[in-house]
Formats: structure tokens, sequence, C-alpha cells
């Protein structure tokens, strides 16, 4: 999966961070453990623990992580013990990062008998780990990727049984960066466990087409708008408010043209680049350059305007945050449909 957020690792990257002197204080801290549980709807704890083993799915669940390679192994099935795997991440090819894992336990869960104790429960847990002894070079040593896997006990269960898992993120900070990422890694750990995991799990051919529906419709919008900017009237511009292409500032032209190119980029990351999580990066990229686009236009020239049909175009803020909202609905919607045929 992923030690500490790219984004953090990119900001520090462009301010400058003095790795040398942060590393000589982070020596001080001790280890940091970020922990994440999650509950899998209608999945046998053997189910969770193959697809977790797998490192082809992790940049199924995990956005910043953007693939896995090992020469010795097959990516796509469960990773023996003593198996290695190069996990690529950050922002490649700008910021491309490695942390090379290596299995040292995959025990399947074993379902306890109604008389066991607290230690014979415990050890009938499924665990899966993962170490990284080198981990992130400058930031973070001896990582360890800790996943407990059991079945959803009956007290908990409702309608249909599921399988617990609490993921625990152990490493040693080498630098500060490694201590001020834990609220970013924590959010990106819960997004992962509790609503990406799942929905790659289930059987989702109405969110494969969402995300190739959008993908296709941003592409086309980007050029639209492109086209738009450099040979039209730059329609959508003065509908939100802002001047027309040719009158922008500089920053602002540079601006407008990095929002219509992410419709090709999410285009390309949806269509061309394997993995769910290319695919859900370029949608979520694209709406976040689309949402600061319409803030800046709302804070630098207010409001948009009326249409012929008299009816006023929103605040091109909320405008654009209510679309993306739409969209996240969308999303939410098609990983949660349950396919023709299969019984909920």
């Amino acid at each position: 999966m992923r030690l500490i957020c790219p984004w953090a690792t990119l900001f520090c990257a462009v301010a400058g961070w003095n790795h040398a002197s942060s590393s000589m204080a982070a020596n001080a801290l001790s280890a940091i453990t970020v922990t994440t549980r999650t509950t899998i709807p209608d999945q046998s704890p053997k189910d969770v623990q193959d697809f977790l083993a797998s490192p082809g799915n992790w940049p199924k669940i995990v956005s910043t992580s953007m693939g896995v390679e090992s020469e010795q192994n097959d990516v796509d099935k469960p990773l023996p013990v003593g198996g290695t795997v190069d996990e690529l991440f950050g922002l490649p090819p700008i910021l491309p990062l490695y942390v090379s894992w290596t299995c040292t336990k995959n025990n399947n869960y074993r379902p306890p008998s109604s008389s066991a104790n607290t230690k014979q429960q415990q050890n009938a847990l499924g665990r899966l780990e993962f170490f990284s002894t080198k981990g992130l070079q400058g930031v973070a040593e001896n990582c360890e990727m800790v996943f407990d896997i059991q079945q959803q006990q009956l007290q908990q269960q409702s309608s249909s049984s599921g399988t617990n898992v609490v993921l625990n993120m152990k490493y040693d900070p080498v630098s500060f960066l490694a201590v001020l990422a834990v609220p970013i890694l924590t959010l990106d750990n819960t997004i992962a466990l509790q609503f990406l995991l799942p929905a790659a799990m289930r059987d989702q051919p109405e969110l494969d087409k969402f995300r190739n529906l959008m993908g296709s419709l941003y592409g086309v919008a980007g050029l639209a708008h492109l086209a738009d900017c450099i040979v039209g009237d730059s329609q959508l511009l003065t509908m939100a408010g802002a001047p027309t292409f040719d009158m922008l500032p500089l920053v602002g032209q540079v601006y407008a043209l990095l929002w219509c190119l992410m419709g090709p980029l999410s285009f390309a990351m949806t269509k061309l680049f394997g993995g769910k999580g290319f695919a859900d990066m370029g949608l979520i990229l694209y709406g976040l350059v689309e949402v600061v686009g319409a803030g800046l236009i709302d804070v630098f020239y207010g409001s948009g305007s009326l249409e012929a049909s008299a009816l006023l175009i929103m605040n091109p803020l909320l405008n654009a945050i209510l679309v993306q909202a739409v969209v996240a609905g969308a999303w939410s919607y098609s990983a949660n449909k349950v396919p023709d045929g299969v019984t909920p």
C-alpha cells in the first residue's frame, strides 16, 4: 500500500525540506502506529485475506499506489511468505517513490470453537504481515503493515455476515515528515479500507462503466474548453464571471490551460493506464482543479452572469462543488449497486 502520503512528500520536496537536520531530531522519536478498522460485508475472511495478499490489488484500493512490480512473483496472486514486491507511488515521473515489501506472515483465519479462551481466539485470527527494512529513504524505516482478519461475530451480524479487518501500520520515523504525515495517512487508510476495499471486492461492472463514462466526458469537455478558450469566445469563463481568455493575466491563462488539459489527462488515466486507482485519481484531479479554479474566479471576479433564461448561474465555487458532489454521489451509487442477477 504505502507508507507516507506522497502529497506530503511532494510538499516538503518543493518547499526544500531539510531532511538532514530533521532526521537528527527524528531519531529521538518513538515508533509510530496508525490503526484502521473496517468490516467488509458479504465476504469471507479467506477471500479478503487473499485479496489483500495480492499486491496487484493494492492500486485498486489506494489512490496513491501507482503500481507494483516483482521479478519472482505473480503480483495478481497472494504473495508467498518470503516473497518481495516493489510498490510505486507518489507522482511519477515527477516524484516516483518506491518501497520494497516482503511478506513475513500469511496465516489464514481459523474459526475458534465456542469454548475457546481469549488466547485461542487471538491465535485463530488471520494475520497478514508485510515488512520493509529500508522503508522510504530519508523519511521512515522498519515499516510494517499488519492485517488482522476474522469472521464478523454473531452478535455483530445483521442480515448477512462479513469480515472484520484491522490494519496496523508501524514505522520508525527518520524525518519529521513521517510525524507530520500521520493525520493524512490516517485519512488515506480510512478511505482505502472503509470505502475502496469493499467496492473493489464486489463485482462492479457498473462502477467500471461510470469510470469510463466520466473519463470520456472529461476528455471531451477538456478539449471543448480548450477550443473555446483559444479560438472561441470563452463562453464558459464569461458565464462564470471571468473575462475572456485573452484578457486574463498570465497566471490565469496558465491555470485555464491546466484546467483544459486535465480533461485529456483524466481520460488517459481512466482508459490507458492500469489499476482502478489511476481511474479514480484522474477523476479526483479534474474535480480538484475545477473547484480551485472556480474558487479563484469567485474571489477575483465575483459571481456569474445571467443567461437568456433569466436563471442566475450560481456562485461559480458553489456550482463547482455541487457538480463534484453529484459526481461523488454517482460514484458511490455505482460502487454499491448490486450487479444484475446477483442476490443482495
